[in-house]
């Protein structure tokens, strides 16, 4: 049907106006339905945390945002964080990290030796630090109890503008994640997304973190 407002090179009338373009509207409306009908996935969304936690979720602090070292001929990403339990009770605990870049990195926290976990404590000088393994466990109620971690990854490219943090184990909260191309399902995990800008050189010292971006929470 063409949505025209004209016919045969006539104008037309104010109410065949409007009957013309009803039926249009309707056609469209009909295009999509049927479409959803032949592909029930095209609805498909990516899954997004509920508002209100359904489940336990600990509370994460920032404490040093990401920074750039050097040791010895390599480069090193690391940041440190606190985390709380103020759900009511006793929660395992078992953080895990990636760190992605937009050079098309994908780097794990756990390919990292632990001499420049060791070097990088040090030079923090913060005795309540943790590293990865030290921190697993049991994670006892109430602020008294929260622990300091530090997360690190060797870096590869330093020819890179954006750095994404993906950081999961402080929520028990999952989801159904549906493909909308092959209507698959798989399980996905609430996840703290941590975004950092860099501008020029990433290269600095302890002291110099890369530029801050956002924090949010996804389904990964």
């Amino acid at each position: 049907m063409k949505c025209a407002a004209h016919d045969s090179g006539r104008p037309m009338t104010g109410s065949a106006m409007i009957n013309r373009l009803f039926g249009c509207l309707i056609a469209v409306v009909l295009t999509a339905v049927m479409s959803i009908a032949v592909n029930p996935t095209a609805l498909a969304a990516a899954p997004t945390p509920n508002p209100i936690p359904p489940r336990w979720e600990l509370d994460f602090k920032v404490l040093h945002n990401l920074r750039l070292l050097r040791i010895g001929s390599d480069h090193y990403w690391f940041m440190t964080y606190q985390v709380t339990n103020t759900t009511g009770d006793d929660q395992t605990f078992v953080p895990d990290a990636v760190l992605y870049t937009d050079a098309g990195e994908i780097i794990q926290d756990a390919e990292v030796d632990f001499s420049v976990t060791r070097t990088i404590l040090n030079l923090l000088q913060n005795e309540f630090l943790e590293s990865k393994t030290q921190i697993i466990g049991t994670l006892r109620q109430g602020k008294e109890n929260a622990k300091d971690g530090l997360l690190v990854w060797k870096a590869q490219s330093l020819d890179i503008d954006h750095v994404s943090v993906f950081v999961s184990g402080f929520s028990s909260e999952t989801q159904v994640a549906v493909n909308a191309s092959t209507g698959a399902e798989s399980i996905v995990r609430k996840t703290l997304s941590l975004e950092y800008k860099v501008p020029g050189d990433p290269l600095g010292d302890v002291a110099n973190p890369v530029m801050f971006h956002q924090q949010r929470w996804i389904m990964r």
